[in-house]
């Protein structure tokens, strides 16, 4: 379809998008790929407008932009890869994935052939006007990865001793191990150093391997992939309260909530057996601006997305197998069910990552220098409630 005219904040997230995240180039080959369904009231929430739009800015700069739109259902536990999607990546080099449900996370297959194929991989978040055209998009992504790459750099190597406490009850401590993940070998790696995966907006740092962990967590949210399919909303109505003995959860309290995590845990068991109660990792979000309105969004599952990337917002993972391990033959893919908190406090040896929400790579030097170059861009400071209106 051909765009309508576009606003000036959708062109400013969609330029920076386009320039600093996706790096098109004159020649390139992008493929664009949506789901139906989200026109519709489905889970991949998209407007065929956003991708127009995106469409003619990769045509402004001398790409090839072919869009894929898709229409398959998720099926739980038989997810898959259509074929088209993934010959579509085969045949380029930046690939736009503007899906919901295909996610590198629990589909590896994605990742890997991206890999293989020497391919860029987006995964665009902001896939309509509205998304577009919140201070989430418009914070500049060039700052949101500095940030992402400062609180990293604070973990080091690992080897180190932690605490995670909040006011809700939250008490865990244990020891960060060194980085083993296939796709961070290093808690600093940035994602612009070759092809690879890149979210738009950048939204977390890399999973932190832990060990020895004990304590308590209570928690209220989670990531909205998983939720779906274990009953529960991604923003909860009750907390739950997880026990830790040695990086295991060994129990779960609380309402509603907690007995659908408790049935969903042991429906998984005769998939990955008693891994399903491991307590293997814990990261954060980063972003400074996870702020979308209900104007500009009021579903709950990209709300939570929203929510996750913040840079308030700590998530550990929930009987998660090491990433190294999988896909399996018996079932391949990650469970990648995670439990966030706000407003906790987070150190690491003698180093604040969190302190009761504020995370502290947000004062770091190189952070505000960046900030200071976007004087007409949300970064730092609060957006006030206008924002949006002046960036219409």
């Amino acid at each position: 379809m051909r765009e309508t005219g576009i606003t000036r904040g959708a062109a400013l997230a969609i330029n920076d998008f386009l320039d600093n995240c996706a790096t098109i180039k004159p020649g390139d080959e992008v493929v664009i790929a949506a789901h139906v369904d989200g026109l519709y009231g489905g889970d991949n929430i998209v407007d065929p407008q956003a991708i127009a739009w995106l469409q003619s800015a990769i045509q402004a700069r001398e790409g090839n932009p072919s869009v894929l739109w898709i229409d398959e259902p998720a099926r739980i536990h038989k997810w898959r890869v259509p074929p088209v999607f993934m010959a579509a990546l085969k045949a380029c080099n930046v690939f736009i994935n503007c899906s919901f449900d295909l996610t590198i996370e629990e589909l590896k297959s994605i990742q890997e052939t991206a890999t293989e194929c020497s391919v860029t991989l987006c995964r665009n978040f902001v896939t309509t006007p509205g998304l577009l055209n919140s201070p989430w998009a418009q914070t500049p992504y060039e700052l949101v990865s500095e940030i992402r790459y400062q609180a990293g750099a604070l973990f080091g190597e690992g080897n180190l001793p932690y605490q995670l406490t909040d006011e809700n009850g939250t008490h865990i401590e244990g020891t960060i191990m060194p980085p083993d993940h296939p796709r961070f070998p290093s808690y600093t790696r940035r994602r612009n150093e070759g092809p690879g995966y890149r979210p738009f907006p950048e939204w977390i740092f890399p999973p932190i391997n832990v060990a020895e962990t004990n304590g308590t967590i209570v928690f209220d949210r989670m990531l909205s992939w998983w939720s779906r399919y274990i009953g529960i909303p991604p923003f909860f109505r009750n907390s739950v309260h997880l026990t830790i003995e040695n990086n295991r959860i060994t129990k779960i309290d609380g309402k509603e909530e907690a007995e659908a995590i408790q049935r969903f845990l042991k429906s998984m068991e005769s998939k990955l057996g008693k891994e399903v109660y491991n307590f293997p990792e814990i990261h954060a979000g980063v972003h400074p601006q996870a702020v979308v309105t209900s104007e500009q969004c009021n579903n709950p599952l990209i709300q939570r997305i929203v929510d996750h990337s913040a840079a308030y917002c700590i998530h550990f993972h929930i009987g998660a197998t090491r990433p190294s391990t999988w896909p399996r033959k018996e079932y391949p893919y990650w469970m990648h069910v995670t439990g966030d908190l706000v407003n906790a406090s987070w150190k690491v040896g003698e180093h604040l990552i969190h302190d009761q929400g504020h995370l502290t790579a947000l004062d770091h030097a190189k952070v505000k220098e960046i900030a200071a170059k976007y004087p007409d861009r949300p970064t730092l400071e609060p957006v006030p409630p206008f924002f949006h209106f002046f960036n219409s």
